[in-house]
């Protein structure tokens, strides 16, 4: 068994001969993706988002089968895996999804378990999930939506002017046509269109810690960097990122902190920058995925 000590995580390696050498390293997760090891990651109690043991289901189906993450306030970490491994099932189930069953395990933000609360609350806390296929609302203002939301999280409103005003500037920023903040919530909206949607919302709520699942799909080279530029902003020391992406372009721009690696339902490994560029090279094979 090999254990690598970091400040925010403890992984801890079984080999599947169970080995069971220890050794610390020197480098916080040298050596922590090399076949045949399967890696668990068992969280401390200084990280601003837990997950312990989680285990789910959905539609009767298990699909989280043990997942054990941690991620500490001012980082940015990727969960990356192939198609089916459960990435987009973790991501709902963090938020409060009802559409899911959490059989064991459990979840906690800033010291505090969340694991029962529904989604509303979890918002209020300072969560927020970026969704991968945002859905069209028929008869909901955009800009009366951004103001409504932010009002029931507790946030303090200027001037209904000013709110609009203070919006149109950061659409701009985010490269957003002004235009579709006069639409219906994501109305008619291309596919880049909704991922600056989101973006956009994720500026003006300015979450504690926020999931995104897969940002980066839909957008050109010039949406990624207006993206990246945008997301640079979590890291000031008190919020969080966990960026699920299929795509190197995005890791190029924001460099994150760690990167796991999810398959079969439970993340099997943990590194930093380096285990992103292994996998972009050699794919998820090396993890029997």
């Amino acid at each position: 068994m090999f254990v690598v000590y970091h400040e925010s995580v403890v992984c801890i390696r079984e080999n599947v001969d169970n080995v069971s050498e220890r050794t610390k390293f020197d480098s916080p997760y040298e050596n922590t993706y090399d076949p045949p090891y399967i890696m668990s990651i068992v969280p401390n109690m200084n990280s601003l988002l837990r997950v312990d043991n989680l285990y789910a289901r959905v539609e009767g189906k298990d699909i989280l089968s043990g997942v054990s993450l941690a991620i500490p306030a001012g980082e940015i970490h990727f969960l990356v895996g192939p198609n089916g491994s459960g990435k987009t099932t973790l991501a709902n189930t963090l938020m409060g999804s009802p559409q899911i069953t959490v059989t064991a395990g459990a979840v906690s933000f800033d010291g505090e378990e969340i694991t029962a609360l529904p989604p509303e609350e979890r918002a209020k806390k300072g969560l927020h999930l970026w969704f991968q296929h945002p859905a069209e609302i028929a008869g909901v203002g955009y800009m009366p939506f951004l103001r409504s939301v932010a009002a029931s999280r507790g946030d303090t409103l200027p001037p209904e002017k000013e709110f609009r005003d203070a919006v149109a500037a950061r659409a701009e920023e985010l490269e957003m046509p002004v235009a579709l903040l006069e639409r219906n919530l994501n109305e008619g909206f291309s596919g880049g269109e909704k991922k600056r949607s989101e973006l956009l919302q994720l500026a003006v709520f300015a979450p504690r810690f926020a999931i995104l699942d897969e940002c980066d799909s839909g957008l050109d080279v010039d949406g990624i960097r207006a993206a990246a530029k945008a997301l640079q902003a979590f890291r000031d020391g008190r919020r969080s990122l966990l960026v699920i992406t299929h795509h190197g372009a995005l890791r190029e721009y924001l460099h994150p902190d760690a990167v796991h690696v999810m398959a079969r339902g439970r993340i099997v490994a943990s590194g930093g920058e380096e285990l992103a560029i292994a996998i972009e090279r050699d794919g998820f094979g090396q993890f029997g995925a």
